[in-house]
C-alpha cells in the first residue's frame, strides 16, 4: 500500500554536518578524521584530502545521509507537494476503486421468497494510474571544490547547497510543472465541469466571487454531474481547494473569498493555492476548484548514486526519480473560465440497436460532438415497459439478467454537463441458449475428440 513519507525540517551548520558524518562513518574514517570544531576546519580538510577512501566515504555520507534531509533557503520546493499521495512501495500502478451508493428496491414479500439469497453485486468502478515519469538528474563535484569546502565552516553547507540545488531543486521544479500541467491534460479530456465567469477585473470581481460561492455551495450536495465518471459524490467545504493565477489573486479580496467558503481568512489561506498558470491552452481559465483527493501523484523511487572518476579526479552524482502523475476521475472538479464557447452539440449511442440474449453482456459507448474541454461524462440508464431487472454500469456495459421480463429495453446516455443532450439505443431481448456443447480434444492426437450436450435450465 502507498505510504506518506516523513518530512524533515532539519538545519545543520558545517560543524554539525562534519561530526554527524563522522559519528556514522567507519572506524577507519573516525581514526583519520578528527572531531570538527570551528578552529580546526582546515585540519579536518587536510586529513580528508590525504586519502581517497575518506573522500569517497565523506561525499557518500554527505549525499545519502545529509543532503537528502537538508533543504536550504536557496532550494526550490514544489508548492503543490501537499497534494502528493505518498510512496508507491511496489509495482507499476495504483488501482483506484469507487463503490457507488446502493439503490432502493420496492418491498415485495412474494418476490422476496425467491430472491432473499440472491447476491447483489455492488456497483464498483475502478481505474488504474500507472507510473509515467522516469528521469534522473546529474551533477559533478571536483577535488578542488571538495578541498575548498574546508576553508571555513560555511564551505560545507555551500557544498551541500550545490548538490541539493542542482539535483533536488531541479527535480522539485519538474514535479511542480508536471502536477500543474495535469490541469491542462485533464481539461483537454473534458474532466472539468466548466463554469463561465468573465475575465477577472476589478469590475467583474464581485460577480465572479458570487459565482464561485454558488458552486462551492453546490458541491456540498450529492451529485453525479461534477466528476468525469458520473458517480454520485460530494465535496464538503473543508475538502475544497481553490487554485488561482497571480492576476486573479491580485484582484480578489481574500476576506470576501474566505467568506464565500464559510471560512475565516487564516483557514481559507490553506485552501487557496496560487499557481503561475494552468498550463498549455488554459489562458482563459480564471480559477479551478477541486476536491482534496483530485491529485493522484505518487513517488515510486527517489535514489541518489555516485561514481568517482579517477582519471578526471571528480565525482558524478545521479538523482533518479520515478513518479506517477494522474488525477482521480471520481471526485468533483470545476473550472471557472471566460471561454463561453464550451458546449455539447450532440451524443450518439453506439450501437443504436442490438439483440442480446438473456444472461449476456452488451457494451455501449457514447460518442460526443462537442467543443474542446467540454465534459464527456454520461449517466447511463436502462428502461422498459415492465419493471427492469437488467443493469447497466457506469461504462455503458449492459447485463441482461436471465429473468428479465421485458422483450425490449431502451438504453439511454445523458450528458452530465448538459442534460438536454442525450441519445438512446434499442435492445431486443432474446431467449438465452438452452443447449450447450462441450468438446474435449486430445492434445497428443487432435483428430481424437468427443462432445457432450448440456441442457441449461432456468
Amino acid at each position: 500500500m502507498p505510504r506518506v513519507p516523513k518530512t524533515f525540517d532539519a538545519k545543520f551548520d558545517g560543524i554539525q554536518i562534519l561530526n554527524a558524518i563522522r559519528n556514522a562513518a567507519s572506524t577507519t574514517y573516525q581514526e583519520r578524521i578528527p572531531v570538527a570544531t570551528r578552529d580546526n576546519i582546515k585540519d579536518v580538510g587536510n586529513a580528508m584530502m590525504q586519502y581517497e577512501a575518506t573522500q569517497n566515504e565523506f561525499l557518500h555520507m554527505l549525499v545519502n545521509r545529509i543532503a537528502r534531509v537538508i533543504i536550504t533557503s536557496k532550494s526550490y520546493s514544489n508548492p503543490l507537494k501537499p497534494f502528493k499521495r505518498g510512496v508507491l512501495e511496489m509495482g507499476e500502478a495504483i488501482e483506484e476503486v469507487f463503490v457507488n451508493m446502493a439503490t432502493a428496491k420496492p418491498f415485495d414479500p412474494i418476490l422476496a421468497e425467491r430472491t432473499v439469497f440472491k447476491r447483489e453485486i455492488p456497483d464498483v468502478s475502478a481505474v488504474f494510474h500507472k507510473i509515467n515519469s522516469r528521469v534522473f538528474y546529474k551533477t559533478t563535484v571536483t577535488r578542488e571544490q571538495l578541498a575548498a569546502a574546508f576553508l571555513n565552516a560555511e564551505g560545507i553547507t555551500d557544498l551541500v547547497s550545490k548538490i541539493v540545488d542542482s539535483l533536488y531543486s531541479g527535480a522539485e521544479l519538474d514535479e511542480y510543472i508536471s502536477m500543474r500541467e495535469m490541469f491542462s491534460i485533464q481539461a483537454q479530456k473534458g474532466a472539468f465541469y466548466p463554469v463561465y465567469i468573465p475575465a477577472i477585473t476589478e469590475a467583474t470581481a464581485k460577480s465572479a466571487i458570487t459565482t464561485i460561492k454558488k458552486w462551492s455551495n453546490q458541491l456540498e450536495f450529492i451529485s453525479a454531474s461534477y466528476n468525469p465518471m458520473g458517480v454520485k459524490t460530494r465535496t464538503v467545504k473543508q475538502d475544497q481547494y481553490l487554485f488561482v493565477t497571480p492576476d486573479f489573486d491580485a484582484v480578489m479580496d481574500v476576506n470576501v473569498l474566505a467568506a464565500a467558503f464559510n471560512m475565516d481568512k487564516a483557514e481559507f489561506m490553506g485552501h487557496k493555492i496560487m499557481v503561475d498558470n494552468f498550463g498549455t491552452g488554459m489562458e482563459k481559465v480564471q480559477a479551478i476548484l477541486i476536491d482534496r483527493d483530485w491529485f493522484m501523484d505518487f513517488d515510486r523511487m527517489s535514489e541518489y548514486n555516485e561514481i568517482y572518476n579517477p582519471e578526471g579526479l571528480y565525482w558524478n552524482y545521479f538523482y533518479h526519480v520515478w513518479r506517477l502523475y494522474s488525477a482521480s476521475p471520481f471526485v468533483n472538479a470545476l473550472m471557472f473560465t471566460s471561454d463561453d464557447t464550451i458546449a455539447i452539440t450532440s451524443i450518439d449511442v453506439v450501437p443504436a440497436t442490438a439483440t442480446v440474449k438473456k444472461g449476456a453482456l452488451q457494451q455501449f459507448t457514447a460518442n460526443f460532438t462537442a467543443s474542446p474541454m467540454a465534459p464527456r461524462g454520461v449517466i447511463w440508464e436502462v428502461s422498459g415497459a415492465l419493471p427492469v431487472r437488467s443493469q447497466i454500469d457506469w461504462t455503458g456495459r449492459l447485463l441482461v439478467v436471465p429473468d428479465e421480463q421485458n422483450t425490449e429495453l431502451t438504453v439511454k446516455a445523458t450528458s452530465t454537463y448538459d442534460p438536454t443532450k442525450s441519445d438512446t439505443a434499442t435492445v431486443t431481448v432474446d431467449e438465452q441458449n438452452t443447449g450447450l456443447t462441450v468438446k474435449a480434444t486430445s492434445t497428443y492426437d487432435p483428430p481424437k475428440s468427443d462432445t457432450a450436450t448440456v441442457t441449461v435450465k432456468a
